[in-house]
């Protein structure tokens, strides 16, 4: 049998036989010391008699302790930062004192003294002795009367300068009204025609070659341009036709026009300016669509040997010159037939 005493088999343990412990006892003693000593609950005080956790060895590596409280480094103050300038706060001594001599140098004066600017721009209204309200102009009023009398007279001198109304009629007609209106008053005054053919200018020629020129640029602009087809072909050919029918009617017609006014010298002047733009034209692969430039040659060339069998014309060495240099290395008989009469003439 066992000697350990259990209270099941003897008897029934008192309630003091936990109680009468030493341990308890000093456990005890310590929680009412420290309940008298100090605020903390006797939790608090369980908690702390108990120690701090030591973990086994088995699964966690020696701890070394170190101490917590060490001296921390030494670390370089840096120096003292300079304090950021402050608005400054004028005394109101100094303020008033500052205001005061602004406004005695600007003249400026009190509430009660000032008065509007504006109100001195209106006309006053004073009455007289007998009653009557007699107005005053200011001098901004005058001024403003003189300068409107000066704008006035000079708008009534430039009406007067202004052409007549004949003279504006006559700019609304056109060119076969005004050649009609010349020829009528040369029959009623045959002295008027005398004056008026020496006063006739010569023709200006640069608005003929500048649509001329226009023209030839949209022959190359219609001209497509695709990898399938050439420049000069069939197909290109037909999509400038209505470009080149354009290009020789305005030739043709600025020669006719000069050869009907009997601008002989002019007629020359036109053929050799507009003989480089012809040349420049576009050459075609086949021979048949080159029609309509060996016709632009045939005009020209006609029209100068129309020029030659003037009598009373003579043509200056220069542009007969400049005429034979342009004709020469074209096949065409009329280009043939004038560079020949050209070199005759020498």
């Amino acid at each position: 049998m066992s000697n350990n005493f259990t209270p099941s088999d003897s008897e029934e343990v008192s309630d003091n036989f936990y109680t009468n412990l030493p341990s308890l006892n000093m456990n005890s003693m310590s929680i009412q010391s420290a309940q008298l000593t100090s605020p903390i609950s006797p939790d608090e005080m369980v908690i702390r008699s108990r120690g701090r956790r030591q973990f086994p060895s088995s699964f966690s590596p020696d701890r070394v302790t170190i101490s917590r409280h060490f001296p921390s480094p030494t670390r370089c103050s840096s120096p003292p930062k300079p304090p950021k300038p402050g608005k400054k706060v004028r005394s109101s001594s100094r303020l008033s004192a500052s205001t005061e001599r602004v406004r005695k140098q600007l003249d400026y004066f009190s509430d009660d003294q000032k008065d509007f600017s504006i109100l001195k721009l209106l006309p006053v209204m004073e009455k007289g002795k007998s009653g009557h309200v007699t107005s005053q102009p200011h001098a901004s009023e005058i001024e403003f009367l003189a300068n409107h009398k000066v704008k006035k007279q000079k708008t009534t001198n430039t009406t007067t300068t202004s052409p007549s109304p004949l003279l504006q009629l006559a700019k609304g007609l056109s060119k076969s009204q005004l050649v009609d209106l010349l020829t009528s008053l040369t029959v009623a005054n045959p002295a008027l025609s005398t004056s008026l053919a020496e006063m006739l200018p010569k023709p200006n020629l640069s608005g003929l070659i500048a649509n001329l020129r226009y023209l030839n640029q949209n022959i190359y602009k219609a001209i497509p341009v695709t990898r399938l087809s050439d420049r000069t072909d069939s197909l290109a050919f037909n999509r400038v036709t209505t470009h080149l029918a354009a290009f020789k009617k305005s030739l043709v017609e600025d020669l006719n026009m000069l050869l009907e006014a009997g601008q002989w010298a002019s007629v020359l002047e036109y053929v050799i300016l507009a003989w480089d733009i012809v040349v420049v034209t576009p050459v075609w692969d086949n021979i048949t669509h080159n029609t309509s430039r060996r016709s632009c040659f045939k005009h020209m060339a006609s029209s100068v040997i129309r020029v030659l069998k003037i009598k009373d014309f003579l043509i200056s060495e220069s542009e007969r010159l400049k005429l034979i240099k342009c004709m020469t290395g074209f096949s065409v008989r009329e280009v043939m037939l004038c560079k020949e009469k050209l070199l005759e003439g020498k």
